[in-house]
């Protein structure tokens, strides 16, 4: 799939935008990231100027996809999916550490 069949085709599945409900102009799709499983698009407004970022995924029985509105631009959201994913044990290390030390909770709620 081309770069401008990709961006038709997300186009088609995000139709509007979720701000201000206006047609996404297909200039504004930007592929971040592809395999043969799936993509990463990027969509920003022509009117409003938001922006969402959009997966795309091909499952046994059809197309999945998910958007999120983002403040990012594209080149962050590039540089954030190319960092290491946070794993469970450091997910509950965190946990220990803060249900461990009531300090910790003292000092967040003061800033």
């Amino acid at each position: 799939m081309n770069q401008d069949q990709r961006g038709q085709f997300s186009v088609r599945l995000i139709q509007k935008c979720p701000v201000c409900n206006n047609d996404y102009n297909e200039g504004r799709v930007e592929i971040l990231e592809e395999n043969e499983y799936s993509f990463l698009a990027y969509l920003t407004c022509g009117f409003c100027a938001s922006s969402i970022i959009v997966r795309v995924m091909t499952m046994p029985h059809g197309l999945v996809g998910n958007a999120i509105l983002t403040d990012l631009t594209a080149a962050e959201v590039a540089v954030y999916g190319a960092e290491p994913s946070v794993v469970s044990d450091q997910v509950l290390a965190i946990h220990q550490l803060i249900d461990s030390n009531g300090f910790f909770i003292e000092k967040m709620r003061k800033i």
